[in-house]
């Protein structure tokens, strides 16, 4: 039960910002390195209740905020949202472990970035559109198979396999 305690959802996230930060540039353009808090934020929130993952989005967003140290509550307003809707859609929707995660990792994105476009154009900054969304493409690509390799490799799983005595091969 290790996967529901928020002292873990700490540990992933700061484990995704340092990826983000230090592994990433080296592999991606600089302006293409994807958001790997957003793919930590749908993993956290496909085991969790609406309320639990809108926490882990608070949580992971606000850590982005601080360690980028500009524009504090973008993240956080966005991931919270993020955690909710992912956490209160996780319950109606039937889920495998690689399939769904990873459509709604990507889903996720072109949900996120037209948003906060939206949020900085009302807050006053402009930004082309073009520019802001040409990386949505790779973002897409990187969440839909990052999110679930992720959740895989952690051994993700749902409170009802657990609850039942699953195992991870059936």
């Amino acid at each position: 039960m290790w996967q529901y305690r928020p002292l873990t959802w700490f540990l992933l996230y700061l484990l995704g910002i340092l990826i983000q930060t230090a592994l990433l540039p080296q592999i991606f353009p600089i302006g293409y390195v994807p958001n790997v808090v957003v793919s930590v934020t749908v993993l956290i929130a496909l085991y969790e209740s609406p309320s639990r993952g809108m926490v882990a989005g608070l949580m992971g967003g606000l850590m982005q905020d601080l360690w980028a140290g500009r524009m504090i509550g973008l993240n956080t307003v966005t991931f919270a949202l993020l955690g909710w809707g992912v956490g209160y859609i996780q319950s109606k929707i039937v889920r495998d472990q690689v399939f769904v995660p990873g459509l709604i990792a990507g889903l996720s994105q072109v949900l996120v970035v037209p948003f906060q476009w939206l949020v900085l154009t009302i807050a006053g900054y402009h930004f082309g559109w073009l520019s802001f969304v040409r990386p949505l493409p790779v973002w897409i690509l990187f969440s839909m198979f990052f999110t679930p390799g992720l959740g895989g490799v952690l051994g993700f799983r749902s409170r009802r396999e657990l609850d039942n005595g699953f195992s991870a091969t059936g």
